[in-house]
């Protein structure tokens, strides 16, 4: 364990969880408080009240409810299933409380086991119940693989299923633990199958990931962005190599870094597919490649943005659901860009094959070690 994990850890331990505790757990409370935001569904969900489970049944509550930073959606869905795998290995009952900026069960709903959450299930009170953030501790989860024996709530974002079939000698999947817990609510459902009918079923998608790259500010400061003159002729590089790896531009690349082509099949392939995270580049390849399908609407980052509405949400889904969807996903990794988890667990939520692909060019003043992936502080 490095300096800066173990700093982490002690932050989590010794101020984040003292801190939760003593706001919400400290006395009865009856009252959901704390959403940095409102939420649209905040008081959808059961209020903490008085448990009537049985001692001997204690419950895994994994939380999104705004009073700390939760990243985004595959954030989200990564600690989820990472806490219900540690609940099936151990037997426990596993609940989702989901309210922050939108009520989860709106959109996803349970297949195979229910997560929901049931009146008079959840506990805020102390030492009945406690919080545990445990965020710092990605490298490293010793305290989210603890077997605990009381109601125990859940602030986390990362895939641990490697460390939790080593320690449980389990062989979870983590797309196989996607679809037990979830599948598309009949309204989401209904966005799904009206674009899943204009794109057909024989296409690739291509994600890309600036963050703040191109200056649409939708993120914390994990990168810096481009100065201004350099935005358009960086986005036009990206540009360049999707028509490329689409077979539409052919010629070789001058630099050498990437000897491979996008183009599984051409004469049988149908659509490519857009998605990314910054919509002025995806405005921008719009005009650039105009035969390229889009999912309508505005992008958001959920953890960010603070308020969502219903038309950002559904494109949020209908992204992950049509790239799980496709015959092949690529992720496009510029100078300065996000190897983004997005298209990563969408394509395993389809079982469907991903690919990253780096791009390195020394024409521009951003590269890849300008920007820093640390757990949250």
């Amino acid at each position: 364990m490095s300096f800066r994990q173990f700093f982490v850890r002690l932050y989590d331990v010794l101020w984040r969880e003292p801190k939760l505790i003593c706001k919400y757990y400290l006395g009865a409370r009856s009252k959901e408080q704390g959403a940095r935001g409102k939420g649209q569904g905040a008081s959808s969900n059961p209020k903490p009240q008085t448990s009537n489970l049985k001692p001997q049944t204690p419950l895994y509550v994994f939380r999104v409810d705004g009073r700390v930073g939760h990243g985004g959606m595959f954030d989200r869905l990564k600690g989820m299933i990472s806490v219900y795998a540690v609940a099936k290995a151990q037997g426990k009952a596993f609940r989702i409380y989901f309210t922050y900026p939108f009520p989860l069960e709106k959109y996803l709903e349970p297949r195979d086991y229910d997560w929901r959450l049931k009146d008079g299930e959840l506990v805020e009170h102390f030492p009945q119940s406690r919080p545990l953030f445990i965020y710092g501790e990605c490298y490293h989860p010793t305290r989210l693989l603890k077997d605990r024996h009381r109601q125990t709530h859940f602030y986390y974002g990362y895939n641990s299923l490697d460390k939790i079939n080593e320690r449980f000698g389990t062989d979870y999947d983590w797309g196989k633990l996607y679809h037990e817990l979830f599948r598309p609510t009949p309204y989401l459902q209904e966005f799904i199958d009206r674009h899943q009918r204009e794109i057909g079923t024989n296409y690739i998608v291509i994600h890309t990931r600036f963050l703040n790259l191109l200056g649409d500010k939708t993120e914390t400061a994990i990168n810096p962005e481009l100065p201004v003159k350099e935005r358009e002729p960086y986005m036009q590089r990206i540009v360049e190599e999707i028509k490329t790896f689409i077979g539409a531009k052919s010629k070789e690349r001058e630099t050498g870094d990437v000897h491979r082509t996008i183009n599984p099949q051409p004469s049988t392939l149908n659509r490519i597919m857009i998605a990314s995270d910054s919509m002025t580049f995806i405005e921008y390849v719009k005009h650039q490649i105009p035969d390229v399908y889009v999912v309508p609407g505005k992008v958001k980052h959920i953890d960010t943005a603070g308020q969502t509405d219903d038309g950002e949400n559904i494109k949020m889904f209908l992204d992950y659901y049509l790239i799980g969807g496709a015959k092949k996903v690529y992720n496009i990794v510029g100078p300065g860009m996000w190897p983004s988890a997005f298209p990563e667990y969408a394509a395993k939520i389809g079982q469907t094959e991903f690919e990253r692909i780096t791009i390195h060019n020394s024409q521009f003043t951003i590269e890849p070690s300008d920007f820093h992936h640390y757990p949250r502080l």
